[in-house]
């Protein structure tokens, strides 16, 4: 049954966010994805990536709902093109809260601030599961390879093994396969 309690949902750059509201993020994640604690008991994020902003969804209290954080990435195709994406990372919901449709509130935010940005494209690494939730919402899986690289010769062994893409734009997509960077 869900919850008639109100929630606000709000962008927070990354530079509005301090010490207290980190360690309550990380918290928070610690508990969302307690595979991933020893990540998140000092970052918010994988691959050594830092957040330009956050979409957060709280309480009348304060107590965190939900978070959707955007990275920017690099991603290059087999031509050599770069584009900058933003890469949404730690889609979480607390479980009193699912049901509700706050994931597709929060993602939707998170998507139309990288729109106006200036993105041309979303990325997210999902689990298997969660490849029909995110199809639902426009996400697509790409028909070629796309591998997330520490550096030029060591790609990343992802644990969520299913890249998504979102077109922002009418822009498309590149086709072939794409590698994603850190932003260079």
């Amino acid at each position: 049954m869900p919850s008639e309690e109100q929630i606000s949902v709000a962008i927070i750059p990354e530079f509005e966010v301090d010490e207290a509201l980190d360690a309550k993020l990380r918290a928070f994640l610690c508990e969302l994805f307690p595979n991933w604690e020893s990540i998140f008991r000092t970052r918010r994020t994988w691959h050594d990536a830092k957040p330009i902003f956050t979409v957060l969804a709280t309480n009348k209290n304060g107590a965190i709902a939900g978070h959707v954080a955007i990275v920017e990435r690099t991603i290059s195709t087999e031509w050599n093109c770069r584009y900058p994406v933003a890469s949404v990372q730690g889609v979480s919901v607390a479980p009193s809260r699912r049901g509700e449709g706050l994931a597709r509130k929060l993602i939707d935010m998170a998507l139309d601030e990288s729109r106006r940005i200036g993105y041309l494209y979303a990325i997210l690494f999902c689990r298997e599961p969660l490849v029909q939730f995110y199809s639902r919402l426009g996400w697509k899986l790409p028909y070629d390879p796309m591998i997330m690289w520490r550096d030029r010769e060591l790609p990343i062994h992802m644990q969520s093994d299913y890249p998504m893409y979102y077109e922002l734009t009418q822009e498309p997509f590149p086709g072939g396969s794409i590698d994603v960077h850190n932003p260079f």
